[in-house]
C-alpha cells in the first residue's frame, strides 16, 4: 500500500494505491487541486488585423548577455529589423523581446523554434484557440510591469512592419524607426486574462 502527496504552488495532489492479490491487479486513486487562476493580467497579442504576426519573444533564466547575441543572430538570419527588448525586473533573468516585422503562422513558427524561447510560449500559438502569442503589458498579481530597457538596431528593413504595435510602443515612449514598409493597420488586440501562475 503506498500513500503519497505532493504540494506545489500549481497543484495539490493525494495518491492513494494499493495491490489487490486476488484479482491480480493495483488499485490507484487520485485527487488532485489546482490553483484556481485568481489575478488578471493585460497583454497584448502577436496577431495583426490582417492575420500576420510580429516576433514576440518570451525569455526565462538567460541573462541579458546571451539573449543578445541571440537576437542579432536572428536578425542576421531572417533579415529582421529592429527589436525592442523589455526587462521583467521583478524576476531574475526574465525578458521579452518584439521586432515588428509581419510573417505568416508558419513563417513565425519557424522563426519561434529557432530560439532558446520557453518552450511553453513557443506551443502556446497551438494550444490556445486564439491563435495568438501573448505577451504580459501591466502588472502580474505583486510584480511590476514590464520595462522597457533597449533597442537593437538592424540595417534590415525587408519586411512590412505592423503599424498598430509600433503604435502602441510610441505610446510608451519608445522611440521607433517608422523608415521602411508598414501595413498602416490601426488596431491591435489587448488581451486580458487570469492566471495563478507567478503571481509573486
Amino acid at each position: 500500500m503506498l500513500f503519497e502527496t505532493r504540494f506545489t504552488d500549481k497543484f495539490s495532489q493525494v495518491s492513494f494505491k494499493c495491490k489487490i492479490p486476488f484479482v491480480k491487479r493495483d488499485f490507484q486513486f487520485n485527487i488532485v487541486l489546482y490553483k484556481h487562476p485568481d489575478k488578471w493580467v493585460v497583454g497584448w497579442s502577436s496577431r495583426t488585423e490582417q492575420g500576420r504576426y510580429v516576433l514576440f519573444h518570451d525569455y526565462d533564466n538567460l541573462q541579458l548577455e546571451d539573449i543578445v547575441p541571440e537576437l542579432q543572430f536572428l536578425q542576421e538570419k531572417f533579415h529582421l529589423s529592429d527589436y525592442y527588448v523589455f526587462e521583467l525586473s521583478d524576476r531574475k533573468n526574465s525578458y521579452h523581446a518584439v521586432c515588428l516585422d509581419t510573417f505568416s503562422l508558419r513563417e513565425a513558427f519557424d522563426i519561434q523554434q529557432t530560439t532558446s524561447c520557453d518552450l511553453a510560449f513557443i506551443r502556446a500559438v497551438k494550444d490556445l484557440h486564439s491563435k495568438e502569442w501573448i505577451l504580459r503589458l501591466g502588472r502580474k498579481g505583486n510584480r511590476s510591469s514590464p520595462t522597457y530597457i533597449q533597442t537593437i538596431k538592424s540595417p534590415y528593413n525587408r519586411h512590412i512592419k505592423s503599424s498598430a504595435h509600433a503604435g502602441l510602443l510610441q505610446k510608451m515612449g519608445i522611440l521607433v524607426d517608422k523608415t521602411g514598409n508598414w501595413d498602416n493597420c490601426k488596431n491591435l488586440s489587448i488581451i486580458r486574462y487570469t492566471t495563478a501562475n507567478r503571481t509573486n
